[in-house]
C-alpha cells in the first residue's frame, strides 16, 4: 500500500454496530406516561356522613369506596358544583354497609337524592334528581 492519504481507515467494532432504535414498547410507555400525567387530578377530599353533617340534611348521600374511580369523579363533581353531600364507605362503615344492602347493592357509587336512588355516576341523572328534590322541598 502506498502512503496515499485518501485511504479510508479500517472500521472499528463500535462503528459497525447498528444505531439503536426505539422499539414499540418504549413508545407505548412514553405515551402511557404522558396520558397519565395529563389525566392526574389529585386526591379528592371525602366528606364523611357524621351525625353533624347528616343534621345539615345534605342533598346527596353517597355510598362509595376509596378505590372507586366513579366515586372520586362524583365527589369532585359535587365539590365543583357546591352540592351539599356526604359519603359512607360501603365496605367499612356499618351504616354504609347497611344502606348498601337496603338499596339492593349493585354498581357504585350509589347516590340517594331525596327518594331517588342512583347507581353509577351520571351528571345528567344527578342534576335531574336534584331538580326533583328541590321541587319537592319547595323554594329555599
Amino acid at each position: 500500500m502506498s502512503g496515499n492519504s485518501d485511504e479510508k481507515p479500517v472500521n472499528t467494532e463500535a462503528e459497525n454496530k447498528p444505531a439503536r432504535r426505539f422499539n414499540g414498547a418504549y413508545i407505548l410507555l412514553i405515551i402511557f406516561a404522558v396520558v397519565l400525567l395529563f389525566n392526574y387530578r389529585g386526591p379528592v377530599d371525602t366528606i364523611d356522613c357524621t351525625p353533624e353533617v347528616i343534621a345539615t340534611k345534605p342533598d346527596v348521600i353517597m355510598l362509595g369506596a376509596w378505590w372507586c374511580t366513579y366515586c372520586n369523579q362524583a365527589k369532585r363533581y359535587f365539590q365543583n358544583k357546591q352540592i351539599n353531600y356526604c359519603e359512607y364507605d360501603m365496605e367499612n362503615h356499618p351504616t354504609g354497609i347497611e344502606l348498601y344492602e337496603k338499596t339492593g347493592g349493585g354498581a357504585i357509587p350509589v347516590m340517594m337524592i331525596g327518594e331517588h336512588v342512583l347507581r353509577g355516576f351520571s351528571e345528567q341523572q344527578i342534576e335531574a334528581a336534584l331538580v326533583l328534590l328541590r321541587q319537592d322541598n319547595g323554594p329555599d
